[in-house]
């Protein structure tokens, strides 16, 4: 079997990553490069992000064990012009700054580094020269469910390295594929993911955290990623990113024998993501494959909400005790369907598709301001 499942309460790490390195017979030397879960946006949720312990333990073993130098890759998250999530401020508030202590460790900003394309059957990529050049690639990623493509975990997780016009570009076309042709053209040595303390219900930024105490590895990111989908609850063959990566031959899916083998480790109660956050009584909104840019205008609009009640008084008597249910919409939403009788209003260019086929208007932006947002929907409710 060639993914190793291990209980782990924190407190044995370097134990831990012993074993996974006994296990695929991997010697760390030379430059190592990781790619860890970054988020950091407000409020700092646990399982969301890479957990900075975890991390630091991580790159101490690694030059412990040989490695002559150990670099963590992230970039900055995609925002607005209104709320911007910069590499330094992610670095420093998600609790990774000291990690630079290290003799050996480097925190690179990959944004800034020369970038090399990548192919995948004509899709093409702009990813970090570095990943090429470095001696060993580890993916660290994060256990959580995922509103948009049910789990986020190896191959989610690589989306991470390619450009932020490529993140943007990706959400705009077919997610899923997408991230299945990033794992086709960039694979690491291994992933490692981090279910310590993972992530249930609608995250990956809005779900609560749960202590699950298990860490994952494998060097077959379908293989991976479908026997913990499994151990979650979840048919990894419904899993459109992960059937997308199989069918692309990114791997294999595990053999019966392989996850009856793990299912002493399995989550009978692991509470999975909503496809839609309800506010209130009536307000439904649907993220669809949207990216963090639209997801961010709609929470900088309901902050506006929240600190101008009286300014937005239609719309929470709308929203608390009016009687028709308000669907709010972003991202690639072209497979959703309502009925007549329920109020939808788009917000973003990728949402056209769906106000097209329904002869609705739409807030045509990539992404729209937070101020275009308040007026947009004011205006539609009060109709």
């Amino acid at each position: 079997m060639s993914i190793i499942v291990l209980r782990e309460t924190g407190k044995t790490l370097q134990d831990s990553f012993a074993k996974i390195f006994e296990h695929f017979n991997y010697s760390p030397r030379g430059n190592i490069f990781i790619k860890p879960n970054f988020s950091a946006r407000p409020p700092i949720i646990q399982g969301e992000n890479t957990d900075p312990i975890f991390l630091r333990e991580l790159s101490k073993f690694l030059i412990k064990n040989g490695a002559r130098k150990i670099i963590i890759g992230h970039g900055a998250l995609l925002g607005i012009k209104e709320k911007t999530f910069p590499f330094e401020r992610i670095i420093n508030k998600g609790g990774f700054a000291s990690l630079r202590d290290i003799k050996g460790v480097n925190i690179l900003n990959i944004d800034d580094i020369e970038q090399n394309t990548v192919e995948s059957n004509g899709v093409k990529f702009s990813v970090p020269k570095i990943l090429q050049e470095v001696d060993f690639y580890i993916n660290l990623a994060k256990m959580k469910s995922h509103m948009e493509t049910d789990v986020s975990l190896s191959l989610k997780n690589q989306m991470g390295i390619v450009s932020p016009m490529d993140r943007v570009n990706i959400h705009k076309n077919d997610l899923d594929d997408y991230i299945a042709h990033i794992g086709k053209s960039v694979k690491p040595n291994i992933s490692i993911i981090d279910g310590i303390i993972a992530m249930e219900g609608n995250g990956p930024h809005d779900g609560k955290s749960r202590k699950l105490n298990l860490i994952l590895a494998g060097d077959d990111m379908v293989e991976l990623d479908s026997l913990t989908a499994y151990l979650l609850g979840f048919d990894c063959k419904k899993i459109l990113h992960i059937a997308a990566a199989q069918k692309l031959r990114v791997g294999n899916y595990p053999t019966n024998n392989t996850l009856e083998a793990v299912s002493k480790y399995k989550i009978y109660d692991f509470i999975r993501a909503e496809k839609f956050q309800k506010f209130l009584k009536n307000i439904y909104v649907w993220p669809t494959k949207s990216c963090s840019r639209c997801i961010t205008v709609l929470k900088e609009y309901g902050k506006h909400v929240k600190k101008q009640p009286f300014k937005n008084l239609k719309f929470i008597k709308k929203a608390a005790l009016g009687k028709e249910k308000i669907n709010i919409i972003i991202g690639r939403a072209d497979d959703l369907e309502f009925s007549n009788l329920e109020k939808n209003v788009c917000i973003g260019f990728c949402a056209r598709n769906f106000a097209i086929k329904h002869g609705i208007k739409n807030l045509d932006k990539c992404p729209p301001s937070v101020r275009e947002t308040i007026e947009y929907i004011n205006e539609e409710l009060n109709q």
